[in-house]
């Protein structure tokens, strides 16, 4: 449905994202929805309209001439793409299915002029320069479709141009092993789960990545061999030892009731004389050794 209103860059970006096109037509629409002059000054352009040379278009998608001729009539048939071609300046480009570029034409007429008048025509030809690519060179298949129209069946991914996506996005992942029939027919269910009757390519890309084989077990980290307690050189300790700390005021009641004060108090003098223990040191050998005889309970 054509506007007379033209729309912002989010409103062609999501128009984009719900139509199927090849990628190379992907790269030129976004290029051309991005440079849309507003003013009626933005690069020479009527308001509108976007300004650029084939040069221009080449550069910014890092396509080849051919490639972006072919984007170009594909975008005529999917949203009316036409050229104004201009000699020593940059051609002008509308989405004429989009909105319409003449009804804004006339408002900005006279503005425009005004500006041109007061422009040098070099710097009307060549007007803002052109930023770096944001695509780097690679061996992709610019033709291949950005959106995934979504089926229960999915079908045999080597009867698609996305054979060779999954092939290529698989490398070097944990996926790599993984069948390439499989994964595609894994992405058509995920995605028909979702209720998406479309898909964008990046998503595709992005599921196979990060699948990784249903069954792999996760590798178990090696236990480090512990090393054996240091033997106790001291005899008290060990004396001491099958009598729990914590219970030693109950030793000492219940081993006085058992053996008397008397022969309790002995014991522990015995201990101190042989060893030459504090007194304390010399009670917990003496608990320990009773709890040892059964004297007492632990």
């Amino acid at each position: 449905m054509t506007t007379s209103t033209i729309p912002h860059s989010g409103d062609f970006m999501r128009l984009f994202a719900r139509t199927p096109m090849t990628g190379a037509a992907l790269r030129i629409a976004n290029t051309l929805a991005g440079y849309i002059s507003y003013d009626g000054v933005f690069r020479g352009a009527p308001k509108g309209f976007a300004a650029f040379t084939m040069k221009e278009l080449q550069a910014m998608t890092d396509l080849s001439d051919r490639a972006v001729r072919h984007a170009l009539d594909e975008l005529t048939r999917l949203f009316g793409l036409t050229i104004q071609r201009r000699h020593h300046a940059r051609h002008l480009f509308a989405f004429t299915k989009v909105y319409d570029p003449e009804d804004n034409a006339s408002e900005a007429a006279e503005s425009v002029a005004s500006e041109q008048a007061e422009i040098p025509a070099e710097k009307r030809v060549t007007g803002t320069t052109v930023p770096p690519s944001p695509y780097s060179r690679t061996k992709s298949n610019n033709h291949t479709p950005s959106t995934i129209q979504i089926s229960e069946g999915a079908g045999s991914v080597y009867q698609t141009p996305f054979a060779t996506v999954i092939e290529t996005a698989k490398k070097g992942t944990e996926a790599e092993s993984m069948d390439t029939q499989f994964l595609w027919a894994g992405f058509h269910m995920l995605n028909t789960r979702n209720r998406h009757a479309y898909a964008p390519l990046s998503w595709l890309i992005a599921f196979v990545r990060k699948a990784k084989p249903k069954f792999q077990a996760a590798e178990k980290p090696q236990r480090k061999a512990e090393a054996p307690a240091p033997a106790c050189p001291d005899p008290l300790i060990l004396m001491a030892q099958p009598a729990p700390h914590a219970n030693k005021d109950f030793h000492e009641h219940n081993l006085r009731k058992a053996i008397g004060n008397d022969a309790y108090d002995r014991r522990v003098s015995e201990i101190r004389k042989t060893y030459g223990a504090s007194v304390f040191a010399a009670k917990r050998a003496v608990h320990g050794q009773a709890v040892k005889d059964g004297t007492i309970n632990p």
